[in-house]
């Protein structure tokens, strides 16, 4: 069955001199992997359009038990702006390629994640001030389609990571307080769409990011921490 569907590319690796392993996120299928031949003339390895995190339409082949599919046809569905020029956003873009490489898994369609992940990385690659907070909001509401979105109450005291919930009393095993739990809260109260300036300071960026790659760990079976980490806290400082 010929398969045509609008995908994110997740992961890209080189395989044999002219072609590429895909992992992509399409929209009519979840999570796919594919084989594109021949895409790299032998002299020129380059192909931007397979880059991670870029927007595609892809025709594949669906036949058959194997699930490395038969990439047909492949074109841009957006070109991004700024994503690629502005060493901040390819950072950002760079840590959550990877992020999204480790979550999503399913080989079934979500349209609604599909789109959330889509409209947000466009809006993202389109605004040109107040963009840094983009990760930390991006993994909140991620969090949602996955499935153990927080339970967060104004005022709270502490942020009980194992239960998802805030708390006024110290919760048992692994908690936030104090000045994390009300960074937690501006941030479930942030709108990035509307967003006019970035709401946070680098180092209260980095409490917040460890804060959530930490809940991250303990809610998903496997997950490991970006090695990109590193890199988007030194363009940072």
């Amino acid at each position: 069955m010929i398969v045509k569907t609008q995908a994110i590319v997740i992961s890209s690796l080189k395989y044999g001199d002219t072609s590429r392993i895909l992992k992509c996120y399409t929209r009519e299928e979840g999570i796919q992997s594919l084989i594109a031949k021949g895409v790299y003339a032998r002299r020129n390895r380059t192909n931007p359009m397979l880059s991670p995190l870029n927007m595609v339409e892809l025709i594949y082949d669906n036949k058959g038990k194997s699930t490395l599919k038969i990439m047909k046809e492949c074109r841009m569905q957006v070109h991004y702006v700024s994503i690629d020029n502005n060493q901040y956003k390819t950072a950002i873009a760079l840590f959550l390629s990877e992020i999204l490489n480790m979550v999503l898994r399913e080989e079934e369609a979500n349209p609604d994640l599909y789109d959330f992940v889509s409209s947000s990385l466009s809006f993202f690659d389109r605004k040109e001030e107040a963009y840094s907070d983009f990760h930390l909001w991006f993994l909140l509401q991620l969090s949602r389609y996955l499935g153990f979105y927080p339970q967060i109450k104004p005022g709270a005291a502490y942020f009980d990571l194992i239960n998802g919930v805030s708390a006024r009393e110290i919760p048992t095993g692994v908690y936030a307080e104090t000045e994390r739990m009300k960074l937690l809260e501006i941030l479930s109260e942030l709108n990035f769409f509307e967003q006019v300036t970035n709401r946070f300071n680098q180092s209260q960026r980095k409490m917040l990011l460890e804060l959530l790659l930490k809940y991250y760990e303990i809610h998903l079976y496997d997950f490991r921490w970006p090695k990109s980490l590193e890199v988007l806290n030194v363009v940072f400082e």
